[in-house]
């Protein structure tokens, strides 16, 4: 019998494949390339992707598929933002590097509370297996991480490539708010918490109110160009999967109407 969530995550694909891919793909090609040649070359980068695939629990949506993704597109954005403030190339790759490493460990610590910055401090321990790096550069990842949590006030970054780091992993993070979330991530957080679809189906307006709702919080300029379509390309996907949920499901919401009419 195929697993329900599997056969959701297979019916929101065939949804989301009637929409055009967000723009930054095409726009940014080429910094997505250099960001992945990069992600996949640099000794450090490995070093700590070895480490997240013991540390990282893949939960709630946010495993290792999740963490490369944010990884490789904060790498993206660094190198665009580093070229827009005319930063040398050493500051480019500097910044570039150190939004990978944060993008690894930004969830090391998704199930908790205050994820962010228990994840935070989690980093920090890792961080100090890596002796090339200074203590500047982990504190710029820590306070990247720290920073990432939705509708909170960021701290500031004391130099331009600790507030790049930070802002780009936000970004780049939240793009996963798109159409990610309603093909993926919200299927898998949903899996592992045993959650019946019902009560999905009961939240889901919400849901798309809070989701739209980061579409005015991105906070590199390239983010902000490019970020909000990622948000409402996910909520057009949204609408159209909670119609066919409606009806894949609609035998289910009506008997639990039946039962809350008889319990009360």
């Amino acid at each position: 019998m195929q697993d329900i969530y599997e056969e959701m995550i297979a019916a929101c694909q065939t949804i989301a494949a009637a929409f055009p891919p967000p723009r930054f793909y095409a726009c940014c090609e080429r910094w997505i390339s250099l960001s992945r040649a990069f992600f996949f070359e640099d000794e450090q980068v490995g070093r700590c992707r070895e480490f997240v695939l013991h540390e990282l629990q893949d939960n709630f949506g946010h495993g290792m598929e999740h963490a490369e993704k944010v990884a490789i597109e904060a790498g993206a954005l660094a190198g665009i933002e580093g070229k827009r403030l005319a930063l040398r190339d050493g500051a480019i790759r500097e910044a570039r590097l150190l939004a990978q490493m944060a993008g690894l460990l930004h969830d090391l610590r998704r199930g908790e509370k205050d994820h962010a910055q228990t994840s935070a401090s989690a980093a920090g321990k890792i961080l100090k297996g890596f002796p090339s790096l200074s203590p500047e550069q982990e504190r710029y990842i820590m306070e990247a991480i720290a920073n990432h949590e939705a509708f909170v006030e960021p701290k500031e970054a004391g130099s331009p490539v600790g507030k790049i780091v930070s802002d780009v992993l936000y970004d780049a993070d939240k793009f996963r708010w798109g159409p990610d979330n309603f093909t993926f991530t919200l299927w898998q957080m949903l899996r592992f918490a045993k959650a019946p679809i019902v009560r999905l189906i009961r939240r889901f307006p919400k849901g798309m109110k809070d989701i739209a709702r980061i579409k005015d919080t991105f906070r590199s300029d390239t983010g902000k160009t490019y970020g909000p379509e990622f948000i409402d390309l996910g909520l057009q996907m949204g609408e159209k999967i909670h119609q066919f949920l409606l009806e894949r499901f609609a035998a289910e919401l009506r008997a639990e109407e039946r039962d809350g009419e008889f319990g009360r």
